[in-house]
């Protein structure tokens, strides 16, 4: 199924006692007739890595999440949070891509 997927919002999230913060990017999803949303976390030293070789960081986030959805993941299932790994996140900025990469399930 085709679904649409806007990015709504970026946000830092920094947990207290660790110095492991976080980019939390927001899509919206629509099917045409419902809405749903879906989070894509990222460690701040993924989105460092991508913007230090030139890459958007939100973008790599929709690309991942797109890749999800062609793959058969239903959003109207279940809320879908999905989490980019580091090594995800080097292979991005690298490559631009993740198409030599295991699908990411959330």
């Amino acid at each position: 199924m085709h679904y649409d997927v806007d990015f709504l919002k970026a946000e830092r999230e920094i947990t207290e006692g660790q110095c492991n913060a976080r980019v939390i990017y927001r899509f919206a999803i629509s099917n045409g007739l419902a809405n749903t949303y879906a989070d894509v976390l990222m460690t701040d030293g993924g989105v460092d890595i991508i913007e230090q070789k030139g890459k958007d960081p939100g973008a790599a986030a929709r690309i991942a999440l797109e890749r999800l959805l062609r793959n058969g993941r239903d959003p109207f299932q279940s809320v879908i949070l999905l989490k980019i790994p580091f090594g995800h996140a080097a292979h991005f900025a690298t490559y631009g891509n993740y198409e030599t990469l295991p699908i990411l399930t959330d």
